[in-house]
């Protein structure tokens, strides 16, 4: 009986004994002597440190990894030309952690000696085939294993980007002379022979084989280049005519050295676009507008796009036609018939046009060749007239800009031709010049200078000959803000604003921005429409604040006219693109 209860209470004496099991001890690495990318680096290889951030070791792993520093640091130091790397290292204990301590003597870095880079076979002679591998290292400089990796790969794709497809390197050394602290660069690419294009098929049924063809400028026989097709693929979605475009290129099935291409299409699960919007702006105010687009009216690529616009200062209908022609990746004829009624001020228009257009577009060129027949009933003040034009224009364009969106850097620049002659189906004889542009630079992080500006000029004996919508105006939000939309111009006795011969506006805006979403602007507009070009000019300041959105910016501006000309307004309300 004594037994069993000297055996019970020895149970309960380990039950209630306190708990004297401990975690695993934490490791401290401390690393000294190297910085910036070569200390990063050091840390990366170091398995010790490594090891203890992701699990907890034990005295005997912590020792086995504390062996092997001095190894993971001379491997990350290598890399970068150092090969006489000293450690002192040492190992202490706590009561419930280590210190890893490494003193790092770098030692002299290897220097690059001599760089021979040379090409044989097919490629060989070709000139422009190494520049593009003109590597960032250089002799002289201290070897950085990094940057000879890159500039290895860089000439290989080169190679294979000129139709190199079996394009491999006989030598690529760097032979290193530890006592000289010299290293000698070797690289020798054999190119192989040059691959070209083979027969290119598709056996899809969406387009033309004709138009199909117009977005292929590659022929058969031309060397291979995995560039143009992934500019051909790029040129078949954005023509919005396809759901999948996939190019497919078998250089397991070559005939002798020319690669075959398939061309694999799908359509779109529809060709009809339909939209509906409500909007706002200041100088048209309210405005409900409905769409339709038919991205492929048939397979010769015609498409349809009609307008409905209903708003309190501007309504229009428009009706278009477009039919790819000559290169259908920039090439379009559209034929395009229009109402349109405004009314701002004392001025009523309205207006039927019918016109064709031939154009070149491009994300960075456009320009245009148009003949528009219109017919415009419009009363300006006390005066009433009807104009019936034929009017042949021209119309160019050229932008350049990281993003046309949200533009950090970018330049647009535009210039509009359009005249008619009386005795050629019109009722008047005029030539009318616009040109205009826009800059914005960011000179320091989160701040931009917008900068815009406009000119235009008209040929004309009198500006009463020529209907409201031909002559210049200025005011409003894209012209020169603290006045009202067009009331800046030349008056008739009822001092009602008549439009001008000429135009002449600019601003500039310092914007910065405070978060990624808002925007705050300070800005500053001038100019006028007149008829002569000694009028004085108007001037605006005011502030804003901007919201960032996918699909650019909405805008609230406060500004105050420093002119008694016009009518001022105050507040102004935007949405749209930066350039």
């Amino acid at each position: 009986m004594l037994r069993y209860q000297t055996l019970f209470f020895l149970i309960l004496v380990v039950l209630f004994l306190p708990d004297t099991s401990f975690s695993e001890p934490s490791v401290q690495v401390s690393v000294l002597g190297v910085s910036d990318k070569l200390h990063e680096n050091v840390m990366s290889r170091l398995r010790i440190y490594r090891y203890s951030q992701d699990s907890e070791l034990n005295d005997s792993e912590i020792r086995r990894l504390h062996k092997l520093a001095e190894t993971d640091i001379k491997s990350a130091l290598a890399p970068y030309g150092f090969y006489s790397v000293e450690v002192e290292s040492s190992l202490t204990r706590s009561e419930d952690s280590w210190l890893a301590q490494y003193q790092v003597k770098p030692g002299q870095p290897v220097m690059i000696s001599k760089i021979s880079v040379s090409v044989i076979g097919e490629g060989a002679g070709l000139t422009d085939l190494l520049q593009p591998a003109d590597m960032e290292f250089k002799e002289g400089q201290v070897l950085n294993q990094n940057l000879y990796e890159q500039g290895k790969k860089r000439l290989l794709r080169q190679a294979l980007s000129r139709g190199f497809l079996d394009a491999s390197y006989k030598t690529n050394e760097i032979r290193i002379n530890r006592k000289k602290y010299q290293a000698e660069i070797i690289l020798e690419l054999d190119t192989g022979p040059r691959y070209q294009f083979g027969e290119i098929t598709s056996d899809q049924t969406i387009l033309t084989d004709q138009l199909l063809d117009g977005f292929i400028h590659i022929e058969a026989g031309e060397p291979f280049s995995p560039k143009l097709l992934q500019e051909l693929q790029r040129d078949l979605y954005k023509s919005d005519y396809f759901s999948s475009v996939i190019i497919e290129k078998d250089t397991t099935q070559t005939s002798g050295l020319q690669v075959p291409i398939e061309i694999k299409l799908e359509p779109l699960k529809t060709y009809n676009r339909y939209s509906f919007g409500v909007g706002y702006s200041t100088d048209t105010l309210a405005y409900l507008r409905v769409e339709w687009l038919n991205r492929l009216l048939n397979t010769r690529g015609h498409r349809i796009f009609s307008s409905l616009m209903l708003g309190e200062r501007e309504s229009h209908a428009v009706f278009n036609y477009r039919i790819p022609v000559v290169d259908p990746r920039h090439n379009t004829l559209t034929g395009s018939v229009n109402w349109q009624h405004e009314t701002w001020e004392d001025t009523v228009t309205t207006s039927y046009s019918a016109g064709i257009l031939y154009d070149y577009s491009t994300p960075t060129h456009y320009y245009g060749f148009s003949l528009e027949k219109l017919n415009e009933d419009y009363r300006v003040g006390d005066t009433t007239g009807i104009s019936q034009l034929l009017m042949p224009g021209l119309k160019w364009s050229w932008a350049l800009a990281d993003n046309i969106v949200t533009t950090e850097n970018g330049l647009r620049a535009t210039i509009e031709l359009v005249g008619a002659d009386e005795n050629v189906f019109s009722d008047a004889t005029f030539v009318k010049l616009r040109a205009a542009g826009k800059a914005i630079i960011s000179p320091f992080k989160q701040w931009r200078i917008i900068a815009r500006g406009s000119f235009g000029t008209t040929i004309v004996d009198s500006i009463d000959s020529i209907p409201p919508s031909l002559r210049f105006y200025a005011g409003g939000e894209k012209s020169v803000r603290g006045y009202q939309y067009r009331s800046l111009g030349p008056r008739d006795s009822s001092d009602t604003v008549i439009g001008g011969r000429y135009l002449l506006t600019g601003g500039i805006e310092c914007e910065r921005q405070f978060t990624e979403l808002w925007r705050g602007a300070i800005f500053y507009d001038v100019g006028n429409a007149m008829d002569d070009i000694e009028v004085d000019l108007a001037h605006g300041v005011g502030a804003g604040i901007g919201l960032v959105l996918p699909f650019g910016q909405a805008r609230l501006d406060f500004a105050y006219p420093l002119n008694d000309e016009g009518e001022a307004q105050y507040v102004y309300l935007s949405v749209g693109a930066d350039l």
